[in-house]
């Protein structure tokens, strides 16, 4: 949705395109073809990367990138966490320069970091000419945190094309893959991964509401691990495939996803109370969405079943190096990939 405005890249648009999710547990790769009448998938992977050392992460893309045989070097990335800002303001209309200049004295309000040591972008979502205002999406995202994540990928071998917001991506895969859930009604996108869990709320084609809670697969690891006496790599397999232990994942990783419903329902209300709609469908992805026990704790909370949507639907899977197996197995990890290999 966003291009935070780094280094301009003076070349032919690339037929090819790659979106990678630098994840805090794993990275995932997923290239898409852009030629033809439907964009199609030409290879797509995942692989653990826990730690956050540099070095760690440059080998692990570059050893997922040969393993799935990419075919361009240019990649789409995103951020997320603490060092992004997101907030949805309305300023008066005005001339395009004007407004650049005025979104650096209003990010100010909200950045709790020095505004010299960020880069603030915007997007006009709506025009409102009878009022003479302008609704807006504004970012904020420190300077060190970014240019971190690109010199990254460029020591792995790759050049950085876009810079996007991880919710941002997940509606973006969320719009190409579902345009017919896309009604007057507002949708909630919950993306769970293992630290954050992205909370997107779309409208009328028009991204509503974005939070990142800081919940995730690593919280519920870490109840089931401690509770059945197991290590935490061990948890994050039995929460998905409990076998003869699922009783025991549900009861103890219960409370946990309580937390984040409750504060699912605290985001709800503020998007209620600010734009007068209520949330009408929650739609789930996520590399932990698989949480057994989930889908019941969620109906409780809201009164409905949360759907499970597949980020990929949308793309051509005929290529001979797609992994059919692998993509079903693990399709819900890829809704910010498939999000950004599609922008």
């Amino acid at each position: 949705m966003l291009d935070f405005d780094i280094k301009k890249r003076f070349q032919a648009k690339p037929k090819n395109k790659i979106g990678l999710d630098i994840g805090s547990s794993a990275i995932k790769m997923l290239e898409v073809s852009m030629l033809g009448d439907k964009p199609s998938l030409v290879c797509m992977g995942l692989k653990n990367a826990p730690s956050a050392v540099r070095e760690t992460l440059i080998g692990a893309i570059r050893s997922l990138a040969e393993e799935i045989k990419v075919t361009t070097k240019d990649v789409n990335i995103s951020v997320s966490g603490p060092s992004v800002i997101v907030r949805f303001v309305s300023m008066p209309k005005m001339k395009d320069d004007e407004l650049k200049s005025a979104m650096r004295f209003e990010a100010e309000k909200y950045v709790p970091f020095p505004i010299n040591d960020c880069i603030v972008d915007h997007q006009v979502l709506k025009k409102n000419e009878k009022e003479g205002k302008l609704d807006i999406l504004l970012v904020a995202v420190r300077k060190a945190f970014v240019l971190e994540r690109v010199r990254i990928v460029e020591e792995a071998g790759f050049l950085v094309s876009l810079i996007d917001v991880d919710g941002f991506a997940a509606a973006n895969a969320f719009l190409k893959n579902l345009p017919s859930a896309n009604t007057d009604k507002a949708a909630a996108l919950i993306n769970i991964g293992a630290t954050l869990t992205n909370v997107s709320i779309i409208k009328d084609s028009t991204l509503c509401f974005l939070r990142d809670i800081t919940i995730g697969g690593d919280d519920f690891d870490g109840v089931i691990s401690k509770a059945l006496n197991i290590d935490a790599r061990s948890a994050e397999g039995i929460k998905i495939c409990p076998k003869e232990r699922e009783q025991d994942i549900v009861n103890c990783s219960k409370g946990v996803v309580n937390n984040l419903l409750d504060e699912m329902r605290l985001s709800f209300s503020y998007y209620e109370n600010q734009s007068g709609c209520s949330v009408d469908k929650i739609y789930i992805s996520g590399g932990s969405a698989g949480l057994v026990g989930l889908e019941a704790l969620f109906k409780d909370a809201f009164d409905s079943s949360p759907c499970f949507w597949d980020p990929l639907q949308f793309l051509d899977k005929s290529a001979p190096n797609t992994d059919a197996d692998i993509s079903e197995k693990i399709k819900g990890s890829f809704a910010i990939a498939a999000g950004l290999a599609l922008r």
